[in-house]
């Protein structure tokens, strides 16, 4: 059963580059059962800091009680949600797509319309790369399933503060 006022939400926050960082902050989610989305962890122009962008679903209060939690472990340098903070946010996806050779030129022109750069062609299907919200992502997903996806990865959400 769902919760009333489950959703969404991205926690970013910077931390110190230090052994077992990233496992501590990811065992907080499993010790108090948050849903965790995506974790996307990088180092930042300053290698001894690591950028993490979490997507979880949880309620508001959750969220609050969460980043609150996150904030008292020792590398914990910056903290926030983008509900709080104006952020630009975006994911990566690859998509696989069959493609029979009548349809190449279709899902060529498709691709170009939605902004998918072609990774790779193949006799039997194209790989598109696309770069952009949840929202254009899951429009290009709708776009081509009458093709047949074969396979699609996305990167999980990343987001920098304005």
């Amino acid at each position: 059963m769902i919760k009333p006022g489950v959703s969404k939400h991205i926690i970013v926050a910077r931390v110190d580059n230090n052994p077992g960082v990233v496992s501590r902050i990811s065992g907080l989610f499993t010790r108090r059962g948050y849903n965790i989305e995506s974790f996307v962890t990088c180092i930042t122009k300053r290698r001894e800091v690591y950028h993490l962008t979490i997507s979880v679903i949880s309620t508001k209060d959750e969220l609050d009680l969460l980043v609150r939690q996150l904030g008292r472990i020792m590398e914990v340098i910056t903290i926030f949600t983008a509900d709080d903070v104006e952020c630009v946010s975006s994911e990566l996806m690859l998509l696989k797509t069959a493609a029979k050779p009548e349809e190449r030129a279709d899902i060529i022109r498709l691709a170009d319309a939605m902004d998918a750069r072609i990774a790779s062609v193949r006799e039997n299907c194209v790989i598109l790369e696309v770069s952009g919200g949840e929202q254009k992502l899951e429009g290009v997903i709708k776009a081509f399933e009458p093709f047949g996806i074969l396979d699609m990865i996305r990167s999980g959400t990343i987001a920098m503060n304005l």
